[in-house]
C-alpha cells in the first residue's frame, strides 16, 4: 500500500501503516498539490484495501462563499460542515471527511478548530 500511495498521490511526505489498527496515515509535504479522496481511494484498492473513514487534520483559511463556508488550504478547498466559523479565519482542524455527496469537493462533517 505504501508504493501505491507514493507512486499515485502527489505531495506524500510520510506514510505510517498500523495493521493492527487498521490505518494509513499520510502526510502531506507543504508544497502545491491536490488532495483528492478518489485518487487515494484508487491507490489503497491496489493493495485491495478499502476506506471506511477519512480522519484528517488541515490548516488553512475560513471563507464565505454564497451560504457555504470554505476552508482553502493551499490548492485544496474543503467545505465546512455546520459550525461556527467565522469568516476570513486562519484555523487548523481536525475532524472526519466525507466525500460521498461531491468528490471534487469533500466536506469535513465534523470539527474543531485548533488554535
Amino acid at each position: 500500500m505504501d508504493v501505491a500511495l507514493r507512486r499515485r498521490l502527489d505531495g506524500v511526505a510520510h506514510i505510517s501503516i498500523s495493521q493492527s489498527r487498521q490505518t494509513a496515515e499520510v502526510a502531506f509535504a507543504a508544497t502545491p498539490h491536490t488532495f483528492s479522496t478518489v485518487a487515494f481511494r484508487e491507490a489503497v484498492g491496489e493493495a485491495e484495501v478499502e476506506v471506511l473513514r477519512f480522519e484528517v487534520d488541515v490548516c488553512g483559511v475560513v471563507a464565505l462563499d454564497g451560504e457555504a463556508r470554505w476552508l482553502t488550504a493551499g490548492t485544496n478547498r474543503f467545505r465546512l460542515g455546520d459550525g461556527e466559523w467565522a469568516g476570513e479565519q486562519h484555523v487548523c482542524v481536525t475532524g472526519h471527511l466525507t466525500d460521498e455527496a461531491n468528490a471534487s469537493h469533500p466536506v469535513i462533517e465534523s470539527a474543531r478548530a485548533i488554535r
